[in-house]
């Protein structure tokens, strides 16, 4: 997925920014009809660049204080995006990229050394950031709308998220606290993922590849990994890991699969294989230092573990 994007997007913006050079420079391009830009910097070295080409889009970008770099290009009609960076924005970096009808796009850079880079391409796509810290994120969407919501907190230790959507009204809404690292691909159409991991070095790898899957994820303490993919249709995967040191890990293959796991003690371990439809598996640890592992294959099966 990603590779199919690069040629589009990031190329393009990298030769764009190369075009600029500091000391407080701005640049707006609009090539078009009733097209709308905004732009306002104060502070030392700050770069901007704006570029619409099309019918109807509006482009804003705010900057304060120090060496913040914003790249917004828009093509097509009733796009809209916005970049603001600050207060008291360090180095913060953001590039925005839509293409098609009726995009938007919303970054919020606080803080200190945020990076950032957003391609849309499509129909009435949305993407969120907000980000403070040393956060890093990218966010790739084709298709129709589709959505990703992000929240990262990289205060300390810093924060990575990389969202990776093909098709259709896919929905993403990830809220990440310090130290973490997600990587999310959403393949298919109606596909909805809700991550939240507020604890200190945690990990999140899944993949989407189908219709109506479902995935819900919270973590919390120190050290927590899940890796995992659901790949067909109606899937659902729930997940809880508290504490510390938890690692799981859930595959499906097939049609109406349902994984449940719940770990609430540190240390632990849960492994889940469905390849079938209809399977069903539970998990439920809440002792210390557990080990737990389902295999399914087939239709229609029930397997249940709860270990205290």
């Amino acid at each position: 997925m990603r590779s199919k994007l690069a040629p589009v997007a990031l190329t393009f913006l990298l030769a764009v920014a190369s075009d600029l050079h500091a000391d407080n420079r701005l640049r707006i391009e609009q090539t078009g009809t009733d097209n709308i830009a905004t732009a306002e910097q104060t502070g030392v070295l700050h770069e901007a660049l704006i570029r619409q080409n099309g019918t109807g889009n509006t482009g804003s970008v705010y900057q304060f204080a120090e060496s913040n770099l914003a790249t917004l290009v828009q093509i097509g009609s009733d796009n809209e995006a916005s970049v603001y960076q600050g207060p008291e924005s360090h180095f913060g970096t953001a590039s925005v990229y839509q293409q098609g009808t009726g995009n938007r796009a919303k970054v919020e850079q606080t803080w200190y050394a945020n990076e950032l880079q957003t391609s849309s391409v499509g129909d009435r796509n949305y993407i969120s950031a907000t980000q403070q810290g040393f956060a890093q994120a990218e966010a790739y969407q084709i298709g129709n709308d589709n959505s990703v919501t992000l929240t990262q907190d990289g205060l300390y230790h810093g924060t990575q998220t990389a969202v990776y959507q093909v098709g259709d009204e896919n929905l993403a809404s990830i809220d990440q606290g310090d130290a973490g690292r997600i990587s999310l691909a959403q393949n298919g159409n109606l596909n909805s993922a809700q991550i939240a991991q507020n604890t200190l070095f945690g990990e999140v790898t899944f993949n989407q590849v189908g219709d109506s899957n479902l995935l819900a994820v919270e973590q919390s303490g120190r050290g927590n990994e899940f890796r995992g993919s659901s790949v067909g249709n109606d899937n659902s995967v729930e997940l809880v890991q508290w504490f510390d040191g938890n690692r799981a890990s859930i595959v499906q293959n097939g049609d109406g699969n349902l994984a449940d796991v719940r770990q609430l003690a540190e240390y632990n371990e849960a492994r889940v294989s469905q390849m079938g439809s209809a399977n069903q598996a539970f998990i439920m640890q809440s002792a210390a230092g557990m080990n737990a592992v389902i295999q399914q294959s087939g239709t229609g099966n029930v397997a249940t573990v709860n270990q205290r």
